[in-house]
Formats: structure tokens, sequence, C-alpha cells
């Protein structure tokens, strides 16, 4: 491929960079060769070339100098337009020199039509002067350069850069140049009183439901995210509109960021909780077989006293049995110490109930967030009140879907910070996996309006598959550790026949470790509940599948397939949530009789703690991995959580965006309890491993504070993402 030419104009006012690409450059060569400064977002202008007319040019240069320049300096985003000094581009380098130059300006133009100092063409159209960067193609009509600015667009934002389309006044090129974008799902401000197409564009969205005769029109109305500007506005509205697209602080912007801070938190509270009650198991367990270790070799009979040992290490004798006995002794002796801090912090500390409650607000959002992008249900747009007699007052238009997204993300929030989860500091969200979290990996970008076949591919498809890989895993996982439970159990029996009793406490507590794993992990019953999920979700898509074109155009079929999809998940999340709460019930029950046995029981100098380990229940396990659910990819889930709590993105949503966001006040005293675990000692006597979760008030806590009805998704472990 031949290189790229690169080329210094020398303007009276500025230098400027002129790149010459050969046809077959990539766009990602030639935003290499522009060494563009350090940006945020891109601005892309769409408008004429042609003359102004002069009634115009006061309000438009207001609104170019005081409004789309000062918005493109504050948000640090580029300008990309067709370059020439003429018409709307003109106007926008003007603004941008007034400001003092602080955004860069791209324009892209057809060689063979533009000339400028030094150049060894002398087309029709001069480049404007106040313009940084050049891009000038083969092509000898203007709209040849089209194809190479949505190419740049694309490269430009790769990194989920925020970009916007402005589209003022135009003709036939603006008007193929404003289809190209709908198609590239990029919105569009469509300044209504500029002339041209932007007015045409601005009647026919006024129009909706119906649609223009004409199908460029009718699609770019039909599928464009658009949003108008009055020309006779206020400029400061301008600026803000454009500040919302680009400057992270729309409304869907703001959702997402939500929902990345809870799932990022979640996910955070989610591995502590598992890591805790995993040592608690686990140290029950090497408790009892090290207990069982000193009895058959009457350590006891051989350690040292504290006197002796430390003259015996200090003389360097380490390596001797007495000098082992003896530190197993004093092992012995911190084990239920340690078992007995680990219990009282997840008690204190509660993660695994912040864990909860943060993913039921995450995937609440997140079920409010694909709602809107559908704009179903509550989310349909108002197009104007409704037919009124003459002389009656006009029906008030109804919220928009930004104010709906908005008051249920509040709501959301605000009952989430009534629980125990205010009690924590939310980590930000670093933005490491991208941003939005979990929807590159189908090409989602997390913010453009999506068609019901989009919807389908993207959050239906997708849960499907979340939970088809779900439950081949944890069908593996329940059959690993059954088969575990089996042979261990097959191995106490030998023990007995070979008259090797004293061992089977060690695999009894083995074979009960593994069993409240099972128990507090709820692998079993997710199992169920995702094929459950699975069939459900096949046969909405079937259901779908199955409508007649014209019924699929239908906002009323829509609006079914939105909802049945999103019920199907909330109906799991709830399954899950009943689930859990029984099984810690029970837990709890068998932590009660463990601690009255403790009470019971009196130590012995070398006796075996018997770690009733806390193991708070937990979600259908967080595995975080990327499995966005459609909302978040299924192939997300990267944090795992053993409860689809992360890039897994699990599907289940509670109703929590409903009752999370109901203004009733949630009983903040309600807190979910962590796990809790209590460590005893027994000589003799084996210790067993019981698990026991204080989480289950503050599970049953949880689902009424948060009314988890809601909570779209319950991320599975490493499963949930999130997404």
């Amino acid at each position: 491929m031949p290189p790229i030419t690169t080329e210094t104009i020398n303007f009276p006012n500025r230098v400027a960079t002129a790149l010459l690409p050969p046809p077959d450059a990539t766009a990602s060569d030639i935003v290499h060769a522009l060494k563009l400064p350090e940006y945020k977002a891109v601005l892309l202008l769409l408008g004429g070339a042609d003359s102004i007319d002069d009634k115009l040019k006061p309000r438009l240069s207001q609104l170019f100098g005081r409004g789309i320049a000062r918005a493109a300096a504050t948000v640090e985003a580029i300008i990309i337009d067709g370059g020439t000094k003429s018409g709307v581009m003109e106007l926008m380098g003007q603004g941008v020199a007034d400001r003092g130059f602080k955004s860069s300006i791209v324009g892209v133009a057809p060689l063979a039509l533009v000339n400028y100092p030094g150049s060894k063409v002398s087309g029709e159209a001069a480049l404007d002067p106040n313009h940084s960067h050049f891009v000038l193609v083969e092509g000898n009509t203007w709209g040849s350069e089209t194809g190479v600015i949505f190419k740049l667009l694309k490269a430009l934002t790769t990194e989920k850069t925020p970009v916007v389309g402005l589209l003022v006044g135009g003709g036939e090129t603006t008007r193929n140049e404003a289809l190209r974008a709908v198609r590239e799902n990029v919105p569009l401000v469509v300044v209504e009183g500029s002339g041209g197409v932007a007015d045409e564009i601005a009647s026919a969205w006024k129009a909706r439901p119906n649609l223009p005769d004409d199908p460029t029109m009718a699609e770019i109305i039909a599928d464009g995210s658009i949003q108008l500007h009055q020309l006779s506005g206020s400029v400061k509205g301008a600026e803000r509109l454009i500040v919302r697209n680009l400057g992270g602080d729309n409304v869907l912007g703001q959702a997402w960021g939500y929902f990345a801070e809870y799932d990022a938190n979640a996910i955070v509270q989610q591995k502590r909780f598992e890591g805790m009650q995993k040592a608690i198991i686990g140290l029950g367990v090497l408790a009892t077989g090290l207990a069982i270790v000193n009895e058959v070799w009457k350590g006891n009979n051989q350690r040292l006293g504290v006197k002796a040992l430390w003259a015996t290490i200090s003389s360097g004798s380490i390596l001797t049995a007495p000098v082992g006995w003896s530190l197993l002794h004093y092992i012995l002796l911190l084990l239920p110490i340690t078992l007995t801090v680990l219990i009282t912090a997840a008690n204190r500390f509660k993660q695994g109930n912040k864990w909860l409650l943060l993913r039921a607000g995450a995937e609440a959002i997140k079920r409010e967030i694909y709602r809107y992008r559908t704009r179903a249900g509550d989310y349909k747009e108002v197009f104007g009140p409704a037919p009124v007699e003459p002389g009656a007052t006009p029906a008030p238009l109804g919220p928009t879907p930004d104010q709906v997204l908005a008051q249920r993300v509040e709501d959301i929030t605000r009952r989430a910070m009534r629980t125990e989860v205010n009690s924590s500091s939310l980590l930000p969200y670093d933005g490491r996996r991208g941003f939005p979290p979990y929807v590159s990996e189908n090409g989602d970008d997390g913010f453009s309006v999506l068609s019901p076949d989009r919807y389908v591919q993207v959050r239906l498809a997708d849960q499907l598959k979340f939970y088809k890989n779900r439950a081949v895993k944890h069908e593996k996982k329940l059959k690993a550790i059954q088969w575990a439970i089996f042979i261990i159990g097959g191995l106490g029996t030998l023990l007995a026949a070979v008259n090797q009793q004293v061992w089977i406490a060690l695999t009894t507590a083995v074979a009960a470790a593994l069993t409240t794993y099972l128990s507090y992990q709820q692998t079993e019953s997710t199992l169920t509940k995702y094929n459950q999920a699975f069939t459900d979700l096949e046969n909405v898509k079937l259901w779908w599948s199955a409508l007649p074109a014209d019924e699929q155009a239908k906002q009323e079929s829509v609006d079914a397939l939105v909802d049945h999809t999103e019920k199907v998940l909330q109906s799991e999340l709830d399954g899950w949530v009943q689930q859990m709460q029984n099984a810690l019930a029970e837990l709890r029950k068998g932590q009660a009789q463990a601690t009255e046995r403790e009470n019971g029981a009196g130590g012995s100098d070398a006796s075996a703690p018997t770690a009733t380990s806390g193991a708070t229940g937990a979600g259908p396990e967080d595995d975080q991995t990327a499995a966005v659910a459609p909302e978040e990819t299924p192939e997300s889930a990267e944090a795992g959580a053993e409860e689809p709590a992360t890039e897994d993105v699990t599907p289940g949503e509670s109703d929590l965006g409903d009752n999370l966001g109901s203004d009733e006040t949630a009983d903040a005293s309600t807190e979910p309890g962590s796990g809790s675990e209590t460590a005893e000692a027994g000589a003799d006597s084996g210790a067993t491993t019981e698990v026991s979760d204080e989480k289950t008030d503050a599970a049953d806590d949880s689902s009424a504070e948060l009314d988890t009805s809601e909570a779209e998704s319950t991320t599975e472990g490493e499963d949930w993402n999130s997404g």
C-alpha cells in the first residue's frame, strides 16, 4: 500500500496538516497519521455548504460561536465536517477560532474539488483556514468523501468515545449523510429553523408515528435517535444539549454509570463473602484433621513447655519432634480463636447481604435500561397531545423516556441506600472492562435504540446463551462434588472396617464441608432454575418468531416481547431468592444447635475446633465472568461470582426497579446478616463442619427492603456480570 502523503498548509492565521491518503488506506492508518491531540468525544457536523440565508446568519453565528464551539471545548471533543470555507463549516471554524482554537477540527473533502495555499489543484471550494487538520480523498463529486468521514468516525470512537451528529440546513448530500449516521447509530441533534433537510427532518419527526413517503426520510425518522433544537431558542440550551450528549451527563450514560458502580461493588462484596465462607469451612476441616493427628500420635505427651520450647528453638534445634508437637498444640489453640474472629467479622460486615443488595440494584437498573432502549411499556415516546374538543384545554404531554428512566434509577438507588449498603463506601468503577460494561461482546454499544430484532439478539439470545452455559457448568460442579461426597463416605466405611475409626471424624468433616458448600451455593436449585428460565426464554423467542411480520411491527407486540422476556428473568431471580432464604433458614437452625453443643462442651487441652461455618447463602454463584446478559452479555462475566454476578451478566431480574424505586421507606434496620460460624474444640470426637448463615435474616430483610422482585439478575457467581 502506498504511504499516506502529508502536507503542511500555511494559512495566514495558522498552520494546518493535510493528509492525501491512497484509496486503500485504512481509517486507523489515517487516524494515526493525523496525530490528533487527546480527545474525549467526537462531534460530527452535517449541513449545507451553500451560502446561508442572510436572515439566519446572526442566529447561526451565535449558535456556533457561543453554543457549539463552547460545548466542544468543554467536553474536549474533536469536530469532523466537510472542511470548506462555506456554509456551516465556515461558521464552525470561525466559532472555534473565536474561542482560541481550543478544539481540533478535521475537514474531509474531495481533493479535486478544493484549493488551498500551495495546492497543486485548483478546485472550486477553498479550505477553511480555521481547521486544524484535513483529509483530502480522491473523488470528483461532492459526497464522495462521505464514506471516509464515517470510517474515520468509527475509528475515532472504538473505545466507547461518545459521539453525536449536529445537522444544520443542508441539501441532498446532507440527507444521505444523515441516513448514513442513522445506520451507524449516531444520534442526531437537528437545528429546526435552519432550513433545508434539517427542517424536513424536524417536520417529519413531529408527525410521528406517521412516516413520510420518501423512503430515505422514512428510515431516518423510523430508526434515528433525533433531538430537536429550535434555532430561535436559547444558545445556552444548545450548548447544554451537546454537552449532555457528549459529556457523559445524559440520563442513559448516568444510568450505565450507576449500574457499573453497583456491579463492580457487588463483585467485590461477593468475592469477600465467598472467600470468608471458604476460609471458615477450610479451617474447620483443618482443625479436625490436626486434632486427630495429635490424638493418634499422642502429641500432648511429647510437647514441650513454654520455657523448654523457647530454649530449644533458641539453640537452633527446630526440626525435632517435640518442637513440632508443641507448635501443633498452639496451632490447635489458635484455630478456634481464628474461626471465632472470622465468624464475628462475617456477622459484622455482612458482605453477603451487601453483595445481594448491590447485585439486585445493579440488575434492576439494567432492566430499566433495556426497557428504555427498546422504548417499551412506560418508555413509549409521546408524539403529541391527544385530540381535544374545540375550546378544551389540551392534554399535557406525558413524561419523556429520559424522565421516566431518571425517576426509576433515582428510586432504585435511593431505596438501595436505605439498606446496609450505605454502611460501606462504594468503590468507583475503574472502566478497565470498558463502558458500559459487558456490552461489547455482541457488538452492542449500550446506547443506541434497540429494534425488536436487535433486542432479541443482544438481550434475549444473550441470556439464552448464558443460561445454557451456566447450566452445563453447574451440572459438572454438582456431579463432581456429589461424587466426592460418595467416595469420602465409602472411605469412611473402609476405615471402620480396618479398625481405623478415629479417622472417620475427618472423613465426616470433609463430607460435611462439601455438603455445606453445596448448600450455601444452592448449586442444585440454581441448576433447576436455569433450565426453567432457558426453556421459558426459548418459548418467548419461538412465540416472537412465529408472529406474522405485520404483528411484529406493532408496538403492542414489541411491548409484549420485552415484558415477557423481562418477567422470565425476574421470575428466575425471585425463585433464587426464595430458595436462598429457605436454605439459610436451615443453616441458621444448624448454627443454633451447634452453638448449644459448644456451650455445653468443655474445652480440653488439645481439642479440635468444630467449625460451624457460617457460609451465608449465596445466590446462583456469582461467577462474575463475562456473560453479559443480553443486557449483560453472557460472556462478559469476568469477575466471578457464584451467583451470576459478574461479567457473565446473569439474567434474572427481580422487580427491584419498581420496588427499590418505591417511595415507601425500607426498614433500614433489616440487615441481611452475613454467615456466622463458630468454632468449638473436641479432643476425641471428630470435628464436623456445619455452615450456618445469619444472613437468612439479612436475606429475608434484604428482600423485604429491596423488594427483590425486580432485581433484574442476581448474577451468578462468576456467571453474573451484568451486564
